[in-house]
């Protein structure tokens, strides 16, 4: 073979690398699932679940004086179906050049807030929040790779038999938001967040919109899973490595009782 071909076959094999390498990276960002945003909320009554739904048993009421109710955000709001949770975690495969983002998400989602109202603000005094890991499922895409497989390798290293919550409990706080207004308004809330039976403090950034007895919350925390006793593939040699800050999503729908 003269030198002259064997450079144009190895420009061929650079060009065609490039080529798929710009089309994974073109991929991956049209198929990227978005950010959880806030909920649609519209008027029906409170969904109550089962008294003995083990989910909800994780996040048990407390008992509220019936003088909390009524008009303004003080009473107790329980979360309600249509709330959304999930992880997003960055993913490099020694195949591709370009880092995927593994997305997974659950509707199995309980908890509710207890809220007392201060001056015109809102005022957390304790709530609980918790997520079903095991029905976790992906919602991203990744051409030749079966996602299911990752959401089975998930729960292994979540040890999701043993550990199947994740559960935030809010520190209380009173939070800057306008008890009149149904705009869309941003909070900070911080408290203890519970994963692989692991307890350490975190703070979501959510956006936050009310309309009378119904509340919708949309935002995120970057946790360092490591933190909590979850190992992720590290392996240098390994076909996967995955970044171990990863992103919790919420979307929550909260009606006040």
């Amino acid at each position: 073979m003269s030198l002259a071909l064997a450079w144009k076959i190895l420009a061929g094999v650079v060009l065609l690398a490039v080529v798929a390498t710009v089309g994974a990276i073109t991929y991956f960002e049209r198929t990227r699932p978005a950010a959880l945003g806030l909920a649609t909320v519209t008027p029906r009554a409170a969904a109550s679940p089962s008294p003995d739904d083990p989910l909800s048993l994780v996040c048990r009421r407390p008992a509220v004086s019936g003088t909390r109710s009524g008009a303004g955000v003080a009473g107790l709001w329980v979360i309600q179906p249509g709330s959304v949770a999930g992880y997003r975690a960055r993913e490099q495969f020694y195949e591709l050049t370009s880092p995927h983002e593994a997305v997974a998400r659950t509707d199995s989602v309980r908890g509710w807030l207890l809220v007392a109202e201060e001056g015109g603000a809102a005022r957390i005094e304790t709530g609980c929040v918790a997520v079903d890991v095991r029905t976790l499922s992906s919602v991203d895409e990744l051409p030749g790779f079966n996602v299911t497989d990752r959401d089975r390798i998930s729960r292994d290293f979540l040890s999701a038999a043993e550990h199947p919550y994740v559960v935030f409990q809010p520190y209380p706080v009173t939070l800057q938001l306008s008890t009149t207004s149904s705009a869309v308004q941003h909070a900070k809330l911080a408290g203890d967040l519970e994963i692989h039976g692991t307890t350490r403090p975190a703070q979501f950034g959510l956006d936050v919109r009310l309309s009378g007895a119904q509340l919708s919350a949309a935002g995120s925390t970057v946790v360092p899973v490591e933190e909590f006793g979850v190992e992720v593939p590290q392996e240098a040699d390994g076909f996967v490595r995955v970044d171990p800050r990863i992103t919790l999503e919420v979307s929550l729908v909260l009606l006040k009782l």
